[in-house]
């Protein structure tokens, strides 16, 4: 049974009291969990994939809830970034599920993991970390098979397979979820670095493709 979380009010903003029993984080373990725990399952190939995606997300969720039973806790909207929380004694975890469908043919899959405005403001706070759970499975005759599992922090993606997209003020993305997933070591500071200069080449791209269509209407 959960027990209610207390919230204290800090300079980063609210943020959960954690009672002295709570478990820190570990990240290759809480990976082999979801590795060990998370199971095919049966669904009709008439449910898409985004069936497929809710199942595993919560799937994944009661997975944690399990476990970290006195760090989880759930998406405060759902607007949040993340599908659940898990805090320990020094970070708010925010974890988000990305699943992706392993295609026999070759096709094209450009998610959005993130607007970079929000991601901005998670990055300056030294109490949060978002990482992503990343679930690929295959389909076949009504089985959903659970392939592999990854868990990343955001700064561990690589960029060389990152893009900016033009969705509101800008949508971090994978270029192409068909290809191979890159991950690296160069850390948070330097990652988050490289994010503000691929923002900063963004907007001035937009900026020149603003400036062309204002001619277009002189």
């Amino acid at each position: 049974m959960n027990l209610p979380i207390i919230m204290r009010n800090t300079k980063n903003g609210w943020f959960p009291q954690q009672p002295k029993f709570m478990i820190t984080i570990n990240k290759s373990k809480l990976e082999k969990q979801f590795k060990q725990n998370l199971s095919n399952f049966k669904l009709s190939s008439s449910y898409g994939h985004r069936a497929v995606g809710d199942k595993i997300e919560d799937d994944c969720a009661k997975i944690a809830e399990k476990f970290y039973s006195k760090n989880y806790i759930k998406p405060m909207s759902k607007r949040s970034i993340e599908d659940f929380s898990l805090v320990d004694k020094t970070q708010h975890n925010l974890l988000d599920v990305k699943t992706h469908f392993i295609q026999t043919d070759k096709g094209f899959s450009m998610p959005n993991l993130i607007s970079v405005k929000r991601l901005k403001k998670l990055l300056e706070k030294d109490t949060h970390s978002l990482l992503y759970i990343f679930v690929d499975y295959s389909r076949s005759n009504g089985n959903v098979i659970i392939e592999d599992v990854h868990i990343k922090y955001v700064w561990e993606l690589d960029w060389s397979m990152l893009g900016i997209g033009a969705l509101g003020k800008g949508q971090l993305q994978i270029k192409d979820a068909n290809k191979e997933l890159v991950f690296t070591n160069i850390g948070k500071t330097k990652w988050f670095k490289i994010l503000k200069e691929r923002v900063n080449e963004f907007y001035k791209k937009e900026l020149t493709k603003i400036e062309k269509e204002i001619k277009l209407w002189k």
